[in-house]
């Protein structure tokens, strides 16, 4: 999953906080803690975070995205600690982790594979959150001389209708077909993007019950430029032919869809596909040799408790712990639990493992 979730607002408390000197970080840091993290542990591991410097640094994890603007907000309220980020894809983040040796950022966002990997090669802070045993199975890990990896979020692939354009609207993978679409799709080219592999092993899955059965996938693509329903394929995310018009069903994530169905002034609606879908979830890792490592793990325990997994709620984002609930004025506006039905949990490592020959059948199929 990749960047520029369009979320009103939500780096606005970040923003401005961001002038205030040690004095007002610290004064800041006296606000009162959630009762969960209100205890002798944290207290102990906050003071010893702020002595630090008050800043965290972390890549891949700006304000549009995921509602880290809010997260890391309040994380500075909290705790009187600024967030200093460097945006970034998960590719790059992997690379530049590598190359530095883990040692100049402190926490970052990344797919969870790759999150997987940088345990894998030690590279990851070796700490478990005291929250561990409520994180599921397959959304946390434990690396080499253990590096621990986790999985902070999900999103399921779905698509948003333009209902003025669109009058029949699509509810299965199948239902794309229909040529009255002329034009009007718009799903993320794989080749550039995690949700574009997604976008083709939800088709797969919805096809065959197999959604590493990428050839299915992307011959079903295939089917719908050869019927002309495809009007765009792009390398990033962005709504603007959407919201000229151009096209009226837009594949990708529900948290971005559901963020944009409340930003357009025309009537849209949000679907999960009948026939089967796809979750993900959204890597966290910290850095091995962070050079603030005590407010890495500070991150790590605000991020996971149920407080911190609240606040993804609020963008319209499922936090990846089954015990915490979307606040009830969220989740009247998501559909219904019904529709992910036939949802499934990817499995981080056997996408890896078909990604780049998805990515290279797809560029030889469809020109």
């Amino acid at each position: 999953m990749r960047r520029y979730l369009v979320l009103a607002g939500v780096a606005a408390f970040s923003a401005g906080l961001l002038g205030l000197g040690l004095r007002g970080l610290e004064a800041v840091a006296q606000a009162a803690l959630p009762p969960e993290l209100n205890n002798a542990y944290i207290r102990d591991l906050a003071q010893k975070a702020r002595a630090e410097g008050g800043v965290i640094n972390s890549y891949g994890m700006p304000n549009d995205w995921a509602n880290y603007g809010g997260i890391f907000g309040e994380f500075q309220r909290l705790f009187g600690i600024r967030q200093q980020d460097i945006d970034m894809g998960s590719a790059v983040v992997l690379a530049r982790m590598r190359e530095e040796k883990a040692g100049k950022n402190d926490v970052a966002d990344l797919k969870p594979a790759f999150a997987m990997t940088l345990a894998e090669e030690g590279l990851t802070l070796p700490y478990r959150v005291t929250s561990w045993a409520a994180l599921p199975e397959g959304q946390k890990g434990v690396g080499k001389d253990g590096s621990t990896w986790y999985a902070g979020y999900k999103g399921t692939l779905g698509w948003i209708v333009n209902t003025r354009l669109v009058k029949k609207v699509p509810r299965t993978w199948k239902d794309l077909e229909n040529p009255e679409y002329k034009g009007l799709i718009q799903y993320m080219d794989p080749r550039a993007t995690g949700t574009g592999v997604a976008t083709i092993m939800s088709a797969a899955y919805a096809l065959t019950g197999d959604p590493y059965n990428y050839k299915a996938g992307v011959d079903f693509f295939a089917r719908l430029h050869r019927l002309g329903v495809i009007g765009a394929v792009e390398p990033k995310v962005t709504t603007a032919k959407f919201e000229r018009g151009e096209v009226g069903i837009f594949i990708n994530y529900d948290y971005n869809l559901l963020a944009w169905k409340e930003r357009f002034p025309f009537p849209t609606e949000v679907v999960i596909p009948e026939d089967g879908s796809l979750a993900n979830g959204g890597g966290i890792v910290a850095a091995r040799n962070a050079p603030h490592p005590n407010t890495a793990r500070l991150f790590l325990e605000f991020v996971f408790s149920k407080y911190g997994q609240g606040l993804f709620a609020q963008a319209f984002v499922t936090p990846i712990r089954p015990d915490v609930e979307l606040p009830k004025e969220v989740a009247a506006k998501f559909p219904p639990k019904s529709a992910y039905a036939k949802v499934r949990f990817v499995d981080y490592k056997r996408e890896e493992a078909v990604s780049e020959a998805l990515q290279k059948y797809y560029g030889e199929t469809i020109r």
